[in-house]
């Protein structure tokens, strides 16, 4: 999210409380339908904990791709048809994503239920063991649930993710702030949604009105905010700091070098902690790394996955 946008939160923030009055667009309840999902095969599995949205594609040894935090499966559209030649690809919406549906209301939004809620999903589907390639939040997730469970993870791949008690996003200050944090929550509407995305892009043009408008119907669901909201502010990156040492798995840190939220250094410095990971920065490409720079990106993962 750009500087820009932050002052217009505040700005707006700011008018809002003064006002003691709150008007804000109530988002719709029920996305529109994806046109993405009549392309591949999307598929639910209930459990106690949540109804998971989940597609499946390919065959052979299973890879489970996570999206980072605001989106779901659609961002791994052009990874999905790149690694389907040779695995099984699923692309699982965890809480606060996509379509995927919540049973249990104390749900903490933290990095431990984050990680149960993936043990839950790959139990369900029967999944011992498989590849894991985590985006941003989701790959701090699936860092997590590497350290916790080093004999379920066949290999890792980390996409600008967290995972270092370092520097964090420039939103951070936003979302974590009371009230102004609702209030920026509750305000983002499809433009501001748009101007988000662009601000993980270097090249803005991939940016088009098909990609938001995927992205931003399940956003805009209002469980699927809350729990967005709460991610903010109950991730704690000191855990999978900590547990660094603990993966077992060959781990590939892959970093877009123009990456305005986290800073590719921390791609090289997340490498360094963990037993026989190795980094690489692709130039030219931002935050979003695999769907900004797709050729070169979903390349190296398919042959770090081979």
């Amino acid at each position: 999210m750009t500087s820009k946008l932050l002052k217009t939160f505040a700005a707006v923030a700011v008018a809002l409380v003064g006002a003691l009055t709150i008007h804000a667009p109530v988002a719709s309840g029920q996305p529109q339908s994806s046109q993405y999902l009549t392309r591949v095969e999307s598929s639910f599995v209930d459990t106690d904990l949540a109804r998971f949205h989940y597609t499946r594609t390919g065959a052979g040894s299973p890879v489970v791709l996570i999206a980072g935090g605001g989106l779901w499966g659609y961002s791994w559209r052009d990874t999905v048809p790149a690694l389907a030649a040779e695995h099984t690809v699923y692309t699982v919406d965890l809480p606060s994503q996509g379509f995927t549906e919540l049973h249990r209301r104390d749900f903490a939004y933290d990095l431990p239920a984050m990680s149960r809620a993936l043990a839950t999903f790959l139990d369900a589907l029967g999944l011992h063991r498989a590849a894991l390639v985590g985006h941003s939040w989701g790959g701090a997730w699936s860092l997590y649930f590497a350290e916790e469970h080093p004999d379920r993870v066949e290999r890792l791949v980390l996409l600008d993710a967290p995972g270092l008690d370092a520097e964090k996003a420039p939103t951070t200050p936003l979302f974590t702030t009371p009230v102004l944090g609702e209030l920026a929550t509750t305000l983002t509407d499809r433009t501001l949604y748009a101007e988000s995305i662009r601000g993980t892009f270097h090249n803005r043009e991939l940016v088009t009105d098909e990609v938001i408008d995927e992205l931003y119907a399940p956003f805009s669901r209002p469980a699927n905010r809350a729990g967005f909201l709460a991610l903010w502010r109950n991730l704690d990156y000191r855990l999978t700091d900590a547990w660094l040492g603990r993966i077992t798995a060959p781990t590939l840190v892959l970093w877009g070098a123009e990456d305005t939220w986290l800073p590719a250094s921390q791609a090289h410095g997340l490498a360094a902690r963990i037993p026989g990971a190795t980094a690489a920065t692709l130039p030219g490409c931002g935050h979003t790394v695999h769907e900004d720079c797709p050729t070169p990106a979903n390349s190296m993962i398919s042959e770090f996955l081979r």
